[in-house]
């Protein structure tokens, strides 16, 4: 799912839990929002690591290029090819996060705004017929690449 659609439904999410539940307050209620969006940072970190170009816009049109090359394919096609590792977006960081809570609340409100985001992710998979797991679980995804072809430079 594109940024843009992340930032106006995190939004929306966002002030639908402040509105119901108050006394979070506002900087509870802005991280929740940042939150719902900028899990994605991992993309950029993807790619800067993988390209090693570390500026955001060629970042930005680098995955929009990919995005768009992988939704002209059908799934039988597109699941030839290695899935990205996006260390957020997995089980793997959620239960980090979860544990985290015992040290500071920040992160309860960190764990929310990624529930928002993921469940925008999923249903985006489901409308591309994508297996959950590249999504569920980072270490699953990197064992289940081991014998597809490299995503295309």
């Amino acid at each position: 799912m594109y940024v843009k659609y992340h930032i106006t439904i995190g939004l929306i999410a966002t002030l639908i839990i402040l509105l119901a539940f108050p006394p979070i307050g506002w900087f509870y209620a802005l991280i929740i929002f940042l939150a719902s969006f900028l899990i994605d940072f991992d993309h950029y970190l993807w790619y800067a690591v993988k390209k090693g170009d570390w500026n955001p816009f060629n970042a930005y049109r680098w995955m929009i290029k990919k995005t768009s090359f992988f939704r002209a394919m059908d799934l039988k096609e597109r699941m030839k090819y290695k899935t990205f590792i996006m260390i957020f977006h997995g089980i793997e960081c959620w239960i980090l996060l979860a544990l985290l809570i015992f040290v500071h609340k920040i992160f309860l409100f960190v764990l929310i705004g990624v529930f928002i985001h993921m469940v925008l992710d999923f249903i985006d998979l489901y409308a591309w017929q994508t297996p959950f797991y590249t999504k569920i679980s980072q270490v699953y995804t990197y064992i289940k690449n081991k014998k597809k072809k490299k995503v295309i430079k």
